[in-house]
C-alpha cells in the first residue's frame, strides 16, 4: 500500500491510493487527522503541530510505502538534527554529574569572581550543571542554598546579555526571600515587583518596559493572567523560576496548564523544590514538560509502562525507569552532604490534661466509641470523611478546647455534627477560658523561660489559629516579646518579623507560626536553634519542611538544633507523633540515598490513624 505526506500552508495532508481498513482509518483520526471534502482517501491535520513521526512509524509498521514532499522532508530533517543535538546534550549532562572534577569545572569555578558572596562547593556543582543545561531542576533539600545558585546563574546570563530579569512563580512566602538573597548575593536592589496586586496595576506592568530585575507572582496569578503574561514574556528575556514546584505537579491542573504555556517563551528555565519525595511516580512529568517540552524525554510508551508497573505494584521498576530518564536534568544535594550539625529530637514531653479539657476529651471519645455506624456501612467514602472529622476534633481538643468552636471543612461536617452537640459539652467549651487553661500551656511556659534564661530564642509551631492567639496572649502577659506568622500576616510583615528574629541582638525572643504559612521559603536559623511543637500537623512533607526552618547552611554547620514536642498522655497527640515520624523516617531514608528514587504512592492514611486510636 502507498501513502504520501504533504505539507501545504502549514498543515500536513495524508493521501492514500487505496481504500483503508477501518482500524487504520481510526488510528489516523486518533492522531489528529480528519477526512477532507468527504474524500475517503485524503486526510488533513488541524495544524503543523502534530506527531508526524509517530504517524510515519505507524504507517511503516503497517507496511505502507511512504513518499514525502520537499517541505515535509525539511521538517523531518530539522527534527532529526534537533534530536541528535539533544542526545549530545544528554550525554554532556550525564558526564557533568558522573565525572565533575575536570579542568573545565575548575576553570568555571575560578571565573565566579563577579559574585559578591562565595558559593559553597555543592552550590558550584549545581551552578555548573545549570549553566551547561540552560534548563534544569534542583531537587536539593531545603536549606541547601538553591536560591543563591539560581541568582549566580542569572548574573552570569545577565553579563552575557542573554536575560534581562528573573521571573519567579511560587508561594507568596518566597518573594521577600528572593529579594533578601538577591541583595546578599549580588549586592544591589533588584526593585522587586510583586504581581499579585490589583489586576489593573498588573496590566500596566505587562504593557510597559521592564522596571525591575526581579518579578514575582503566585501560581494562581499565572492562571488568571496567562494571556497578558504570554505577551509579556514574548517581548522580554526572562530567566523563569518555578519555586516550590511541587505545587504544579498535578497533571492537568489549572496552575500546571497555565505555567506550561509559558515554557516555550523562555530559553532559560529552572525548577526548584526541596519537597522530600513525590506522592506519585507521575509527579515529575510536568517538571520535565516545562523544562524540555519540545523534547520527548519520557515517551508515551514509557509513560504507559509506568502505569502498568504501578497497577502491578512493581514500584521499583517504575522508579528505575523514571529515574533513568530524568537523571541528566537535575541536581540534588542531600542533607548529609551539607555537613550540618546533627539535629537533636528531645523525648516528647508527656503531659496530663487538666480536669475540664480531659472531661471534654473523654466525652468526645465516648461519642466516637458509641457513634452508630449503621448509616454509613454502604458508603466507604462517607466513612472516610466521618473518621477524618473525628480525628480533626480530637486534635483540636488536644491543642486548645476553644478550637472546637472552629468550623471544619464543609464536606466533613456529617461526621462531625453529633460529636459536640451535647449541651453540657457546649457549655464547657464556651466557658472554658473562665475556668481553666490547657496543661500544655504551663509546660510550654516552663520550656520557653528556661531557653530565655539561657539567652536562646525559640520557634513555636501550632496548626490551630486559636491556639496561636492563646499562646501569644499568654506569653505576652509574662513580658515575653513574641510575634506570630499565620496566613493572615502580610508579606512585608512576615519579612520584617523574620529579619528581626534573625538578628541575634534584637529583643524578639519568640516566633509562633502555623506550618502552612511558614514551613516553606523562610529561613529562621541565624539566631535560633530551638523549635517547640505545641501540636503536630498530620502532613509529613510539611513537617519536614518546618524542621528545616532552623537547620540550614549559613549557621547550622556548628550550632546544634533542638526540637521539643508537647503531647497529652493517652491521646491522639501520641498517635499523630508516631505516625508522622514513621512516615518521615521512610521519606528521609529515600531522599538521603545517592540517586533520586521514589517511594510508592502514599495517601494521608486517616483510616490507619483512626484505627490506631484504640478507642
Amino acid at each position: 500500500m502507498e501513502a504520501s505526506i504533504q505539507l501545504i500552508q502549514n498543515k500536513f495532508k495524508l493521501l492514500f491510493k487505496n481504500n483503508l481498513p477501518n482500524s487504520v482509518r481510526f488510528q489516523i483520526e486518533y492522531f489528529g487527522f480528519k477526512l477532507e471534502d468527504n474524500n475517503e482517501n485524503e486526510f488533513i491535520a488541524a495544524s503543523k503541530d502534530i506527531e508526524i513521526l509517530e504517524i510515519i512509524e505507524y504507517l511503516k509498521n503497517n507496511e505502507f510505502n511512504i513518499k514525502v514532499c520537499e517541505n515535509t522532508q525539511k521538517v523531518l530533517d530539522q527534527f532529526f538534527q534537533k534530536k541528535v543535538s539533544f542526545e549530545h546534550k544528554i550525554k554532556l549532562l550525564k558526564s557533568l554529574k558522573d565525572n565533575l572534577n575536570t579542568r573545565e569545572f575548575l576553570d568555571f569555578c575560578n571565573s565566579l569572581n563577579y559574585l559578591k558572596r562565595d558559593l559553597k562547593d555543592h552550590q558550584k556543582k549545581s551552578f555548573y550543571h545549570l549553566y551547561n543545561s540552560h534548563c534544569a531542576a534542583n531537587f536539593s533539600v531545603p536549606g541547601s542554598g538553591k536560591t543563591a545558585v539560581v541568582l549566580a546563574f542569572y548574573e552570569k546570563l545577565k553579563l552575557e546579555s542573554k536575560v534581562d530579569a528573573i521571573f519567579i512563580i511560587g508561594p507568596k512566602n518566597c518573594y521577600y526571600s528572593w529579594l533578601t538573597e538577591f541583595e546578599l548575593t549580588l549586592k544591589r536592589d533588584p526593585k522587586l515587583k510583586i504581581l499579585d496586586e490589583d489586576k489593573i496595576e498588573r496590566k500596566k506592568v505587562y504593557e510597559n518596559y521592564l522596571i525591575s530585575e526581579l518579578y514575582a507572582c503566585h501560581f494562581m496569578t499565572v492562571s488568571n493572567d496567562i494571556n497578558y503574561l504570554q505577551k509579556f514574556f514574548f517581548g522580554n528575556k526572562f530567566l523563569i523560576v518555578i519555586d516550590e514546584a511541587h505545587n504544579i505537579k498535578k497533571i492537568g491542573g489549572i496552575w500546571s496548564n497555565a505555567i506550561l504555556k509559558l515554557s516555550n517563551l523562555c530559553d532559560y528555565k529552572v525548577i526548584l523544590t526541596g519537597t522530600p519525595m513525590p506522592n506519585d511516580f507521575k509527579d515529575f512529568y510536568n517538571y520535565i514538560d516545562f523544562l524540555y517540552g519540545n523534547n520527548e524525554i519520557i515517551s508515551s510508551y514509557e509513560k504507559a509502562q509506568v502505569e502498568v508497573f504501578i497497577e502491578n505494584k512493581e514500584f521499583e521498576k517504575a522508579s528505575n525507569l523514571i529515574s533513568q530518564k530524568i537523571y541528566p536534568f537535575y541536581t540534588r544535594v542531600t542533607k548529609k552532604e551539607l555537613n550540618l550539625s546533627k539535629p537533636n529530637f528531645n523525648k516528647p514531653h508527656l503531659i496530663k490534661m487538666n480536669p475540664i479539657e480531659n472531661k471534654i476529651h473523654q466525652a468526645i471519645i465516648t461519642k466516637i466509641k458509641y457513634y452508630s455506624k449503621t448509616d454509613y456501612q454502604k458508603n466507604i467514602d462517607l466513612i472516610k470523611k466521618v473518621r477524618r472529622a473525628r480525628v480533626i476534633r480530637l486534635r483540636q481538643t488536644c491543642s486548645y478546647v476553644k478550637n472546637l468552636i472552629t468550623a471544619i471543612p464543609e464536606d466533613l461536617k456529617r461526621g462531625d455534627e453529633k460529636l459536640i452537640d451535647d449541651q453540657d459539652i457546649k457549655s464547657l467549651i464556651s466557658s472554658y477560658d473562665l475556668k481553666e487553661k490547657p496543661a500544655k500551656l504551663s509546660k510550654l511556659k516552663s520550656i520557653v523561660n528556661d531557653l530565655l534564661n539561657n539567652n536562646k530564642k525559640a520557634l513555636i509551631w501550632s496548626t490551630h489559629l486559636k491556639t496561636i492567639d492563646l499562646i501569644k496572649r499568654e506569653l505576652a502577659l509574662e513580658k515575653i516579646n513574641i510575634k506570630s506568622i499565620t496566613g493572615k500576616t502580610k508579606l512585608w510583615e512576615r519579612e520584617k518579623i523574620k529579619n528581626e528574629f534573625n538578628d541575634q541582638s534584637s529583643n524578639l525572643d519568640i516566633i509562633i507560626a502555623i506550618p502552612q504559612a511558614c514551613s516553606e521559603s523562610i529561613s529562621l536559623h541565624k539566631a535560633c536553634q530551638n523549635a517547640i511543637y505545641y501540636d503536630l500537623n498530620y502532613n509529613t512533607a510539611e513537617f519536614l519542611q518546618s524542621l528545616d526552618r532552623i537547620h540550614r547552611i549559613g549557621g547550622s554547620e556548628d550550632n546544634p538544633v533542638y526540637y521539643d514536642f508537647l503531647q497529652y498522655e493517652n491521646s491522639i497527640d501520641v498517635k499523630v507523633y508516631e505516625r508522622v515520624f514513621q512516615k518521615a523516617d521512610r521519606q528521609m531514608q529515600v531522599i538521603e540515598q545517592d540517586n533520586l528514587t521514589f517511594s510508592h504512592p502514599e495517601d494521608e492514611d486517616w483510616d490507619d490513624l483512626y484505627n490506631n486510636l484504640n478507642i
